[in-house]
């Protein structure tokens, strides 16, 4: 194993770095059942979300909008 070691010392900065990464990934994977869940019990259940339109928008996504639509969509909205 010590023989390894001097060969694996140039890496061992990429080494931690990727055993970090590989933590944070398993974190993140078992934390998104979590917040689908919440996103069921919260959002869809418990009625938290009552409308899926804004009741405002702002000017630079209005235009932004407006891009995308031909005139008769532009007077309807």
């Amino acid at each position: 194993m010590l023989k390894i070691m001097k060969y694996l010392k140039p890496y061992t900065l990429y080494l931690i770095l990727a055993i970090l990464l590989l933590y944070v990934q398993a974190v993140m994977n078992l934390t998104l059942p979590d917040y689908m869940s919440k996103i069921v019990n919260i959002g869809i259940q418990q009625s938290g979300i009552e409308d899926t339109l804004p009741k405002a928008v702002s000017g630079l996504t209005m235009k932004r909008l407006l891009l995308f639509m031909d005139n008769s969509e532009k007077n309807l909205f």
